[in-house]
């Protein structure tokens, strides 16, 4: 992946500010308006409902060409086909990750 591909809006989702809208919605609104990367993040949702979630967003974004990022798991960004995952300072280790995504994106949260 490029890094011309990955220039622009990024959005960084958040369950709780979505509402009653919902993430999905929310999302594609955001594409809408030209967001050009999605990170999901969902701090408190079950696995499966995360990577059920994660497959819907993976859907919607594939056909137009937008990169899916998920945030902190490994296993959700793996199960759902996602393009890449983004760590913090805590979380398995980019070199680590690189082992299970060799061509995927890795992002490190910096403190």
């Amino acid at each position: 992946m490029t890094a011309a591909r990955l220039a622009g809006l990024h959005l960084v989702t958040d369950s709780a500010l979505c509402g009653e809208r919902g993430v999905l919605a929310v999302v594609a609104a955001a594409v809408r308006g030209g967001v050009s990367v999605v990170q999901l993040r969902e701090k408190t949702l079950p696995t499966r409902a995360f990577v059920e979630r994660a497959r819907a967003l993976k859907a919607l974004l594939q056909p137009l060409g937008i990169p899916l990022i998920v945030n902190d798991r490994l296993d959700v960004a793996l199960a759902c086909g996602a393009d890449g995952v983004h760590v913090g300072q805590e979380d398995l280790s980019p070199r680590d990750m690189r082992r299970w995504l060799p061509d995927g994106l890795i992002g490190l949260s910096i403190e």
